[in-house]
């Protein structure tokens, strides 16, 4: 994959190209969706609540699931439905209206995916994952410095799924046929996480950054910024800068 190292002092800031380089890797059921955005904000020094809520907002949340795949998804994962992190949590005051119609295809772009009549109209897998990263930068940059986490649930969720959807279309995913039932059966709920988990964690960086909050970050360190605009980038090196952060960054 292709490698950039950024310099940084007092006095010097700012890369103004966009970045959009593409990277592979699986794709994953709902339950998948939150261990990787749970396990990455435990590391990064949340509690354990907060990386719940925000973990339930990615996963369930994004994917608005409707029972059978949630059924599936526990099953495949032993998950207790008396003590499933995924399910509704209207009881507790989540609205899930803006997310009712995650599984149409017109919300494809959601999951960095393409529908089949994108496909036949000419639209490439290598777009539709593109598409999708920047639905998942745009929520990130949008997500009033992580305070909407519907938003934030949001594009961690799609930035994920460009990690595992692969730009596939509907019904390479969805259909009747050998290549969607490895995708659906096996590499949803057991596909490599590596990636995705790497992403999640620069777009939780780049959210705490927003905040104020000090950078997780030192000299040295890796920054995948994958699919983000040159603004945003620009935005994330200002910021960096702000705080006074002097060394090299890693970005691929």
């Amino acid at each position: 994959m292709p490698e950039k190292t950024l310099s940084f002092s007092p006095y010097a800031y700012a890369n103004d190209n966009p970045i959009s380089m593409v990277d592979r890797d699986g794709r994953y059921a709902v339950s998948v969706h939150y261990d990787i955005t749970y396990k990455t904000l435990i590391g990064l020094g949340y509690s354990r609540e907060r990386a719940d809520l925000i973990a339930h907002y990615s996963s369930t949340y994004a994917d608005h699931p409707n029972a059978g795949p949630m059924l599936l998804d526990n099953m495949g994962h032993g998950v207790s439905p008396s003590r499933n992190p995924l399910a509704y949590r209207m009881s507790q005051g989540i609205a899930y209206d803006k997310t009712a119609n995650s599984q149409e295809e017109s919300n494809s772009n959601w999951h960095s995916m393409m529908s089949d009549a994108e496909a036949d109209a000419g639209m490439t897998e290598k777009d539709a994952m593109n598409r999708g990263l920047k639905f998942g930068w745009d929520n990130i940059f949008d997500s009033d410095s992580g305070k909407d986490l519907g938003k934030l649930g949001q594009g961690l969720h799609a930035l994920q799924d460009a990690m595992g959807h692969k730009g596939k279309k509907t019904s390479d995913h969805l259909g009747f046929n050998f290549s969607s039932v490895k995708q659906t059966l096996f590499t949803d709920m057991f596909g490599s996480t590596r990636q995705a988990s790497n992403l999640t964690k620069s777009a939780l960086i780049v959210t705490d950054l927003l905040q104020g909050k000090k950078a997780n970050l030192k000299d040295g360190d890796r920054l995948n910024v994958t699919g983000m605009s040159g603004g945003q980038l620009q935005q994330v090196l200002q910021l960096l800068v702000k705080q006074g952060f002097q060394g090299n960054i890693k970005t691929d």
